[in-house]
């Protein structure tokens, strides 16, 4: 075997040329029509932003960057970002944009038995899509109850002695429990249904489905005002936020360095999590997009920008939100020592601080309005990332309007996702995150790396590349694809799963000062075992198409043991492939900008 991989041939001055003609662009005729294309490059760009940068930037990195120390945070922050975010994203958008289709094809064109890895990553994404939009549908109920005179978590309806809103002390965190998740005794407890939640939770999926309906068509312009509005919220929200008393003392508690911490393992292990989740891999929504982009596209370039605009959103996102916590201490109704993320952060804490502003309903709007966007963003990114590979590769509705499926889509998942507005509902999403959410994306994501650097191989791949934007990938991002991001995927997994094995994950039950003398809203309690089920239940769901599509795909029984031989010896050589078999070169389309007009070359 050698290394030679055989292109399809073209003009030489064409493959090598690095400047194209703004009125040429690289499509395929037929796929035009049937698969749709960005308008041009900046939505590409901005629908790519717009799912990386999600809520996790605004509530997840800063409690990070706090509970890890501060500014010294970053070090292990960025290193996880220079080997492995942005290798991984290179890799996604390189796989998508070679081969022109969504997760499941790509993967199958390397190899028939990787499949699996395609339909994991469909999986994964209608498991997020399903939960996710609930959390933006509890931001809506914010926004929604945001136009009233008083906003209703500024203080408590029952001023009675007996009230546990008036006995906590505590109007946003009782008006979060009570109010708007209606939250039951437990797990199985799934009385206390919500009917504002699930009218929410409609009108989400209306606005989801006006972006999708048309695939990238449509959400290709919805992202000019979903991925940048956010950024005009965030910057009028950081110019108040740092005029407000006590914003000082927050930003600096935010940023202070403690570098003795950088010595501890967690602290490394949390940096790559952020950094691999933040960027949205290995859900294959990226592939997806990737793959309407022409094939002569600087791919390095998208992923090295994509990867900096995500990371600077999350540090900045981080002086704005500490700026509001400072402020929040200075006013007496919490401290910067209480470790707040995610719900409890956007919902709870921030909320109180907002209540004490002048204009507090103004600010209230603003705030979230930004989560809304963000969220939007990264929902209807993540169900292209299920729809491409089945509607439009696979073909699985051929004579059914793109409309018409994307509509079934999200009645599907309404009609599934019911059940989170539940007095329970908010115990499931703690589920769904804590298992659904963490080990099947690991393991998808190192089965990817797996097959481009040791089934495709890393020379390969670089040609291919080579071959897309005239120059192949740096050396070092192909040494991540191949040993350095397998190994960090591989610990990441092993410290998360021995975690989960060895101590069960806890969460907040609602209990309501559970008698006359109590004054907690919630108390933390381990998860149970029918709960732990269902999450390693919906592990298994997203990764068990892997071995499954392995065995099925293989065409005699000595495959697998060929198969696995092939990884080891590629550690020598890369295997052959005729990419021309694996992909035939577009035809030219030139683009009439006045009239709109295509003529096929």
């Amino acid at each position: 075997m050698t290394g030679h991989t055989k292109l399809p041939d073209e003009d030489p001055e064409e493959v090598g040329s690095k400047d194209l003609d703004v009125d040429e662009v690289e499509v395929q005729p037929k796929e035009k029509d049937e698969r749709g294309a960005w308008g041009n490059k900046v939505e590409y760009l901005l629908a790519c932003i717009g799912l990386a940068v999600g809520l996790g930037n605004v509530w997840r990195f800063p409690y990070l960057c706090q509970k890890h120390g501060g500014g010294a945070f970053l070090v292990p922050y960025f290193i996880c970002l220079i080997l492995e975010g942005i290798p991984m994203m290179y890799l996604e958008m390189a796989v998508g944009q070679f081969f022109r289709s969504g997760s499941i094809n790509c993967w199958s064109k390397i190899h028939p038995m990787l499949r699996g890895i395609g339909v994991g990553c469909v999986c994964i994404s209608l498991l997020l899509c399903l939960y996710y939009v609930v959390i933006i549908a509890r931001c809506f109920l914010y926004f929604f109850n945001s136009f009233r005179a008083v906003l209703p978590f500024t203080k408590c309806v029952d001023i009675s002695a007996a009230s546990c809103c008036v006995k906590s002390g505590d109007a946003a965190e009782y008006y979060w429990w009570n109010d708007v998740l209606n939250a039951s005794s437990g797990f199985d407890d799934v009385s206390n249904f919500n009917w504002k939640l699930l009218g929410c939770l409609a009108f989400a999926w209306v606005i989801v489905y006006i972006c999708v309906f048309k695939g990238v068509e449509s959400s290709g312009k919805a992202v000019y005002f979903t991925a940048t509005f956010p950024y005009v919220c965030l910057i009028i929200l950081f110019f108040r936020g740092v005029t407000l008393p006590g914003a000082g003392d927050g930003v600096l508690y935010y940023i202070k360095p403690s570098f003795e911490r950088l010595g501890d393992g967690q602290v490394w292990l949390d940096a790559a999590t952020q950094i691999f989740f933040s960027l949205s891999l290995g859900f294959g929504a990226l592939v997806a997009f990737a793959s309407y982009v022409p094939y002569k596209n600087s791919v390095g370039r998208d992923a090295m920008i994509v990867s900096i605009v995500n990371c600077g959103t999350s540090v900045f996102a981080g002086f704005v939100i500490y700026s509001i916590l400072g402020y929040r201490q200075h006013m007496g109704i919490g401290n910067l020592e209480e470790e707040a993320s995610g719900s409890g952060l956007a919902f709870v804490a921030i909320s109180q601080a907002v209540s004490e502003m002048s204009a507090p309903f103004i600010w209230s709007l603003l705030f979230f309005t930004m989560l809304i966007l963000l969220g939007l963003d990264s929902e209807f990114g993540t169900l292209e990332g299920a729809v491409t590979p089945l509607v439009i590769d696979m073909k699985l509705f051929p004579n059914v309007r793109k409309e018409l499926v994307s509509a079934g889509f999200a009645v599907v998942l309404f009609v599934l996702g019911i059940g989170f507005c539940s007095g329970g509902g908010e115990y499931m999403i703690v589920i769904f995150d804590t298992y659904g959410m963490n080990i099947p994306v690991l393991i998808l994501a190192l089965s990817e790396c797996l097959a481009i650097g040791w089934v495709f191989g890393t020379d390969n791949m670089s040609k291919a590349i080579t071959d897309m934007q005239g120059s192949p990938p740096p050396k070092y991002i192909t040494i991540c694809w191949k040993y350095i991001s397998p190994f960090l995927l591989i610990v990441i997994f092993l410290v998360t799963f021995i975690q989960n094995m060895i101590k069960a994950p806890s969460y907040n039950v609602y209990t309501g000062c559970v008698n006359a003398t109590s004054t907690d809203i919630v108390k933390e309690v381990p998860l149970p075992w029918s709960a732990q089920l269902l999450g390693w239940i919906i592990v298994v769901f997203a990764v068990i198409p892997i071995p499954i599509f392995m065995v099925l795909n293989r065409k005699s029984e000595a495959d697998l043991g060929a198969f696995f031989k092939s990884i080891i010896m590629s550690v020598k050589e890369d295997r052959y492939y005729d990419m021309e078999s694996l992909y035939q070169r577009p035809a030219k389309v030139l683009f009439n900008v006045e009239d709109g007009v295509k003529t096929e070359t």
